[in-house]
């Protein structure tokens, strides 16, 4: 099995959506677009005094700015060899990590005990797995699978004492959502890839006094939501097949 943030790992995650960025697709946008004649017409006889007449309105679409550039840098990640040192250059260099994540990272195996202990279970660490539909642009690496039943875990371990003091605080989803939406997606996406049917947030401190040691809850399937991601992710693949098509056939020296 291939160890998640070895080198192997990253490399297998360039060019792809993956679940800690999966938010990024779920972030809505409103642009201005042109009115049509018809609702300029109905404008004018709902407003019959209006000086100013808009020809313009404002429509929520899927995608913001940034989560085309987002997209963007997916697809020129595609285009790293992945067989020289450029790449390793490129993880090397592109990685974000800093003390409180490498704590985080050093804290996981523990919190991943903590939590089976509590919960009476196992866990299984597994590897990266690409999403059935989307094996070409979307996988996930989940924090664990609970053997023996269709859940999974997202483990935390926040470096600052106060911020697991939130999340003990949590007492539904939609609250961590408003909090956390990067996690919240996270969850979602490995839910969907896994084919589970419920999902942990788990923050662990192990300096606190072990009844608030941990803090579990539980995110529950549902389908709906499940549209709309592989909406936004067919979406993301159409505006990723057009940027390789050009980009297969662009002509990078002009006289």
């Amino acid at each position: 099995m291939i160890e998640q943030r070895s080198n192997e790992w990253f490399q297998q995650r360039l060019g792809m959506i993956t679940a800690s960025e999966f938010f990024n697709l779920m972030k809505n946008s409103r642009q201005e677009v042109p009115m049509s004649p018809e609702e300029i017409e109905a404008y004018k006889a709902e407003h019959p005094r209006a000086k100013n007449i808009p020809t313009t309105k404002k429509v929520e679409v899927a995608f913001s700015d940034a989560t085309y550039t987002y997209l963007n840098r997916k697809v020129m990640e595609r285009y790293i060899p992945k067989d020289t040192g450029t790449c390793d250059e490129y993880i090397e260099t592109h990685q974000i990590s800093n003390a409180a994540m490498r704590y985080g990272t050093d804290l996981e195996p523990m919190a991943r005990d903590a939590y089976a202990e509590k919960m009476g279970c196992e866990v299984m660490e597994v590897e990266f797995v690409p999403l059935k539909g989307f094996e070409t642009v979307c996988g996930v690496s989940s924090d664990g699978i609970v053997r023996g039943e269709k859940g999974g875990i997202e483990l935390k371990c926040p470096f600052l004492i106060e911020h697991h003091l939130d999340y003990l605080l949590l007492e539904t989803i939609d609250q961590l959502l408003e909090m956390r939406p990067e996690y919240y997606w996270q969850m979602r996406l490995n839910m969907l890839a896994w084919d589970l049917e419920w999902y942990d947030f788990v923050s662990y401190c192990p300096y606190v006094s072990p009844s608030k040691q941990l803090k579990i809850l539980r995110m529950y399937r549902d389908r709906d939501i499940d549209e709309e991601m592989l909406r936004r992710l067919s979406l993301a693949r159409d505006h990723m097949g057009k940027l390789f098509t050009k980009l297969n056939n662009i002509q990078t020296i002009i006289k």
